[in-house]
């Protein structure tokens, strides 16, 4: 990075971990009062305000804002016929829609590419999600915290620089597969339908949505498992609302494509850039292997093979999770556990692909009350920070790559071991430790 980047990026963590140290202190308190919904609405204007300043102004990752301003021009030509023959789009049909509204609203506003406010206009999907995920976050909190305490939470993401630069700045959509897969998450227990429509709302939205299918699968093998009242009909609402809301999206991309066109689409996204890591820092790029093929060997086996391990015990770890545990707080830990455990352990992950675990973070800490979580919110936070600002301060000089000896990428891979090592510790102390410990409490009452 450039001493201009450095001097921004220590500025926005350092201002963004006081903050949550203050946080911190605050939730020490007990707070009866209720909340206040004027204050809410200043804290996310202004957050919102602030997103769209920096959009207009900041030109972000240019293959990212070109991509997206080409499909918004190609979708809004044609929506049906998006997907034509040799036209490149590995993106599904679900944020397609929302880059069309975009194309049509370019239209009827007449604002011309390469300007500032086609700029704002193509990442307001993304600073919207934003804002709906803390006002979601908010409405969590007020259930089991004071209005102050949840209103500064709510703070925590809604100025978190990892959020802001992530949809204001570089001009990604992670927030926008962010929102459902949360919503999702607070559905489960009480909304089956809502649960489902949510899940497949994100899958729609992108491929890694994939990464928290063993979620629902394990939530539902568990309730029928106990034989719980109305498990088999909750699961029948959750899978028919899913299947029902993603051929509905697909349907109209269908008629112009071959019936297993969809698969294929899925298919080829996920197989594409086969590398160890690309730009993200985990525990592939900490032993050298950023943009090294995926089935180049490390310590006898291909980084892929090694990536499909990690992928089993991750499963397996959530599982256990779900399975053992009684504290509704593992329906948050699990989806944590999942985000975080695959960027870190697994190969072909990008710089972003962690983005959804600083939400769940949250949410996770909110729901427990555990002050390690915010710990980990914190420090997912900062090392996604500058994970995502190194890569986009150097393809603003055309280096797409990050050297595999960057120190940068070496602290920050370590650091998201470290990080995901804690919430390895956080998951055995909820909910195995306290389950072996279960018996002897119980003898001895």
């Amino acid at each position: 990075m450039t001493g201009e980047w450095w001097f921004i990026t220590t500025l926005c963590c350092g201002l963004f971990l006081l903050g949550t140290w203050l946080a911190h202190t605050r939730t020490t308190r007990e707070e009866t009062e209720t909340p206040h919904g004027g204050t809410l609405a200043l804290l996310l204007a202004g957050a919102a305000l602030l997103r769209i300043v920096l959009a207009a102004t900041t030109r972000g990752y240019a293959a990212d804002i070109g991509t997206f301003g080409a499909w918004a021009a190609h979708a809004a030509d044609g929506l049906t016929s998006f997907y034509s023959p040799g036209y490149f789009a590995d993106y599904p049909p679900g944020y397609i829609y929302l880059l069309w509204l975009v194309g049509k609203l370019r239209l009827m506003l007449g604002v011309n590419f390469d300007t500032p406010a086609f700029l704002a206009l193509l990442k307001l999907p993304a600073i919207l999600a934003d804002i709906a995920t803390a006002g979601l976050l908010f409405r969590l909190a007020c259930h089991s915290w004071g209005a102050r305490t949840s209103l500064a939470l709510t703070a925590l993401y809604a100025f978190n620089p990892a959020v802001i630069l992530d949809s204001a700045v570089w001009g990604q959509v992670d927030s926008v597969l962010t929102l459902p897969i949360l919503l999702g998450v607070v559905l489960l227990e009480t909304s089956p339908a809502g649960a489902g429509a949510s899940f497949a709302a994100a899958l729609l939205i992108k491929p890694q949505a994939l990464i928290f299918a063993p979620l629902p699968i394990l939530w539902f093998a568990n309730r029928l498992l106990r034989r719980e009242r109305h498990a088999a009909a909750d699961l029948f609402l959750f899978s028919g609302t899913a299947i029902a809301i993603f051929c509905l999206a697909i349907l109209p991309f269908a008629l112009h494509e071959s019936p297993g066109w969809i698969i294929s689409k899925y298919g080829s996204t996920l197989a594409s850039y086969p590398y160890a890591t690309l730009n993200a820092f985990n525990l592939f790029a900490l032993t050298g292997g950023n943009i090294a093929p995926v089935d180049q060997r490390f310590l006898f086996l291909p980084y892929g093979v090694w990536g499909n391990i990690f992928i089993a015990m991750t499963v397996l770890l959530t599982a256990v999770v779900i399975l053992r545990g009684q504290d509704s707080s593992r329906l948050w830990y699990a989806p944590l556990f999942l985000s975080a455990s695959v960027f870190v352990m697994t190969a072909k992950m990008h710089e972003r692909y962690l983005f959804p675990a600083l939400a769940l973070a949250l949410g996770f800490h909110i729901i427990s009350r555990d002050r390690l979580a915010l710990l980990l919110f914190a420090g997912f936070s900062t090392t996604q920070f500058l994970n995502a600002a190194q890569v986009l301060a150097l393809s603003h000089t055309n280096i797409y790559a990050v050297p595999r000896l960057d120190p940068l990428l070496l602290a920050v891979s370590l650091a998201n071991l470290v990080l995901w090592l804690l919430l390895l510790l956080t998951g055995y102390r909820h909910y195995l430790a306290a389950h072996h410990h279960e018996p002897d409490q119980a003898a001895m009452g």
